[in-house]
């Protein structure tokens, strides 16, 4: 097997924690050499055999106006986007009008904006320059929708790794049902509301600053957990994070209906449900504790064990590969078949 020297981008979050820290961690467990840089850190790109745009290219302005100025003296381009896009054509599906703090970072054209619009246009504009070199997406509707547009992309979905996303602790579930993530979304705000006048126990957590939500005490919040709502930004939106960190924790995922959910299969992984049933469907899981044990021991088991992130990551150069991007230097990536084990 050959092994690389990447050079890695990745955006720090409010607390200023790289935002998939296990992305190098476990690319460097398989001996590649992994250099960590933020947005406008050139590092030494002719040392590099890989640069790669972790979450969302729009992130890394800098970065991808000097990779758009080399042309064709860089290295090869990966883009791992698993952020929103836009529904894909005959879905019926449509996006939510953005929360006032998103308007701003629109009109404002900010490098934070992360709302599906802004997510194509720069997808859009890196292609004109012939970029990325190989471009991934996190989830089967984003593929199907810059397939509609002319773009290819692959799907690798966001893998589970212990140290970033928790295990099992074997604590007292004393939280009948919580959701965690940000309240800066309209759509949830509205949803919250109308959990709460249906008398649902919902405790909400989330936060960009806030270390409970984050880290060893996220995984601890997440082991009180019995039920965790995936309540998206957008009507269908795929959220593979939340999926995995109520799966490894042991916690029911009860989500509004997801467009193309793989590699989770509803009734297996996770339960879903429209707004409107949410109310009755966790009732009776908390009535029928035998029944939400079944779905959560299974859907542990397969995001430990087959949906890991070496696994994701593996599939990402074997692509790489398969793209020709190393080909021509003959170089090849030994890795086992598990790899392949959730649909590509």
């Amino acid at each position: 097997m050959n092994l690389l020297s990447i050079a890695l981008y990745q955006r720090r979050l409010a607390n200023s924690v790289a935002e998939r820290p296990e992305v190098a961690t476990c690319l460097r467990a398989d001996g590649h050499r992994v250099h960590e840089y933020d947005d406008g850190a050139a590092g030494d790109w002719r040392t590099a055999d890989l640069i790669w745009l972790q979450g969302n290219a729009g992130w890394f302005p800098k970065t991808c106006r000097g990779l758009e100025r080399t042309g064709a003296g860089r290295p090869h381009v990966v883009v791992w986007h698993t952020e929103p896009l836009p529904p894909r054509p005959g879905s019926g599906l449509h996006v939510s009008p953005p929360h006032l703090r998103e308007i701003a970072k629109i009109i404002l054209r900010d490098s934070r904006a992360t709302d599906p619009r802004t997510n194509v246009r720069r997808i859009r504009q890196m292609a004109r320059f012939g970029l990325p070199d190989l471009l991934v997406v996190s989830s089967r509707s984003r593929e199907d929708y810059l397939r509609s547009q002319g773009i290819e992309s692959h799907f690798v979905p966001i893998g589970y790794s212990a140290d970033a996303h928790g295990k099992l602790l074997g604590l007292e579930r004393d939280i009948d049902v919580l959701f965690l993530g940000t309240m800066q979304v309209r759509r949830r705000e509205r949803l919250v509301s109308g959990l709460r006048k249906a008398k649902v126990a919902l405790r909400v957590e989330g936060s960009w600053t806030d270390r409970a939500a984050w880290g060893d005490s996220r995984t601890r919040l997440l082991n009180r957990t019995k039920m965790l709502l995936n309540l998206q930004r957008n009507p269908g939106e795929f959220s593979g994070l939340r999926m995995i960190l109520g799966m490894c924790n042991g916690a029911l995922i009860v989500s509004e209906p997801v467009d193309r959910p793989e590699p989770y299969v509803p009734g297996r992984h996770y339960v879903e449900a429209s707004a409107e049933e949410i109310p009755a469907v966790l009732r009776y899981y908390l009535e029928h504790p035998e029944e939400r044990h079944k779905i959560t021991e299974e859907a542990h088991r397969f995001v430990t064990e087959t949906l890991t992130m070496r696994n994701s990551l593996n599939r990402i150069l074997e692509l790489a590969l398969t793209c020709s991007i190393f080909a021509q230097r003959g170089w090849h990536f030994d890795y086992p078949s598990e790899s392949c084990m959730f649909p590509c």
